[in-house]
Parts: C-alpha cells; sequence; structure tokens
C-alpha cells in the first residue's frame, strides 16, 4: 500500500482545498501548488464538506495518502456512477472504520472502488462467488464479521441489491489489507495456504467438508488456522502422550506431522513441534467421522 504521511503543516496545510468529498471521515483534497492529490482522512473531516472548500489548518491527528494511476481513474469516474449509490457505499466504508478502528486511508478509495463494482455485477444479474469463503471466514473473524455487516448495510439501503455472503469474504480481505498496512495479495495468499491444507487433509483422510447433516464444515479450517498462528507466534504446546497417540493413530499422526513440517517449511519435524502434531492427530480423528467421506 502507499505510504501514510502526517498531515502537511504550514503553507502546504493552508493550501488544501477540497477536490472531492468521499465520505464523512475522507475528502481527496490538494493543494493550489501542487496538481498531485491526496486523501485526507480524519474523523469528521467530510461532514458538510464541499468541493473547493478550503480546509481549516488545524490538521491534528489526520493522515492522508497519495494515490496511484488507477485510483486517480476510478475518483474521476465515480462521476458517471449513481450518486446516490455512490452514498451508500460511502458510508459502508466508515462503518467498516467504524467496526474495526483505524485502517490505512486508501481503504475509502480502494474498498469504495471494490464495492461499486461489485453492486453493478449483482445488478446485472452476474452470480458473485468466492472458492475461499471458508477459509476467509476462518483466518480474518474479525474482519469477516465486519464485511458481513457491511454486506448487509448495503443489501438494505441500495434497492434491488443482494449481495451473497461470498462478497463479504471479498471485503475481509480488503478490510484485513487496510489494517495490516499490506497490499490485498499478502491475505489472500493466506487464505490460499489454508485452502490447500483443507485440501490435502480431505484427499488423505477420504473426506469432505460437508458435515453429516449436510451443513459446511467450518471447524477443519478454524482449527488449521489457529496452528498456523501458534506455529508463527512459537506458542507450541507438548503433550505427554505424543508416543502413544503416534502409535495409535499412525494415520492421523501422520498427517499431522506432514501438515505442519508443510507450515514450518523444514523436511522434518523437529522435537519441539510433536506436542501439536499429536493434538492435531487427536483432532482429526474426531473430525473425520463428523463430516461426510469422499
Amino acid at each position: 500500500m502507499p505510504d501514510v504521511h502526517p498531515t502537511p503543516t504550514d503553507a502546504a496545510a493552508e493550501g488544501l482545498r477540497v477536490v472531492r468529498v468521499l465520505s464523512n471521515n475522507a475528502v481527496l483534497a490538494r493543494t493550489a501548488a501542487e496538481a498531485d492529490e491526496v486523501i485526507l482522512v480524519g474523523r469528521g473531516i467530510g461532514f458538510r464538506r464541499r468541493p473547493g472548500e478550503l480546509l481549516p489548518t488545524d490538521a491534528a491527528g489526520r493522515r492522508y495518502v497519495e494515490l496511484s494511476t488507477d485510483q486517480v481513474r476510478f475518483l474521476q469516474s465515480m462521476d458517471s456512477l449513481d450518486h446516490a449509490a455512490m452514498d451508500v457505499i460511502s458510508a459502508a466504508v466508515d462503518l467498516a472504520v467504524d467496526l474495526l478502528g483505524e485502517l490505512h486511508p486508501s481503504v475509502y478509495v480502494v474498498l469504495a472502488e471494490h464495492l461499486s463494482f461489485a453492486v453493478q455485477r449483482v445488478g446485472l444479474g452476474e452470480t458473485i462467488r468466492n472458492s475461499l469463503l471458508g477459509e476467509i471466514r476462518a483466518s480474518f473473524p474479525l474482519e469477516f464479521r465486519a464485511a458481513e455487516l457491511i454486506v448487509g448495510y448495503l443489501n438494505s439501503h441500495l434497492e434491488g441489491v443482494n449481495l451473497p455472503v461470498d462478497e463479504a469474504a471479498f471485503i475481509a480481505l480488503h478490510l484485513n489489507a487496510a489494517r495490516t498496512g499490506v497490499t490485498v495479495k499478502q491475505p489472500l495468499a493466506a487464505a490460499n495456504a489454508l485452502a490447500e491444507l483443507v485440501r490435502t487433509v480431505c484427499t488423505q483422510l477420504s473426506a469432505t467438508t460437508t458435515a453429516l447433516d449436510g451443513a459446511p464444515d467450518r471447524t477443519l479450517a478454524i482449527e488449521l488456522n489457529r496452528l498456523i498462528r501458534r506455529v508463527e507466534s512459537g506458542g507450541f504446546r507438548t503433550c505427554l502422550l505424543h508416543r502413544e497417540i503416534h502409535r495409535d493413530l499412525r494415520r492421523e499422526s501422520d498427517l499431522s506431522r506432514q501438515i505442519l513440517c508443510r507450515i514450518l517449511d523444514v523436511p522434518s519435524l523437529p522435537d519441539h513441534a510433536t506436542g501439536e502434531a499429536a493434538f492435531l492427530a487427536v483432532f482429526l480423528h474426531g473430525w473425520r467421522q463428523t463430516v461426510r467421506p469422499n
């Protein structure tokens, strides 16, 4: 993502004028001396602002981010979009900030652009599908819950729009990127890596991610994501029965060791990870009995 800067001060701050109001909390602005436009973010900074209005010199707590060429192109195209719909989308972005706290300023353009295209696609009768729905939900639970609320907000405020839960998964990726200051490629890569682990488990245990009652199973993705987080933080657990588990649950234990080696990116399991392998083997032994076979 673009670098975030503190708001310019002195002459530059005094010359900041509103080009476009992005939301109640973000405006597109530029100085008289510079052609480049920036996003200026601050609580209430866009409330009742009008294009051409001079922003106050008190810029405490405000941040700005320079725009990419693609972002500038999207902002230029906003004039051709339905203004009422864009107002709802802008309010949805504000909702994301209220739910998750401080986000990267570029979210006011990146997420607005994504949402506007999603709304247009649904309006044209397209079906939105996300094959990583379960993995994104498990990997980024906070962002996903916020994304579900955003989808609900858009569906209830835009006539004829019914975004599916799959769209919440796409939104969650953007929200995680905005929370962590990375591009959306990083959370997408994490979700893909988790999906690969889920596929490996299902293949080797001849199982599916459908529960016996026909409902989607979420427990495997959640458990594997928790394992990834523990491994990344170095919080390995010990298990006094790891030898017995390896002996009695050999199939699940071998698979668990393979999974851990993949997460750790090592050829063989280190001693400090044998406890985690044992716990995962026990989980897989029970999990396999709760889902439909493949």
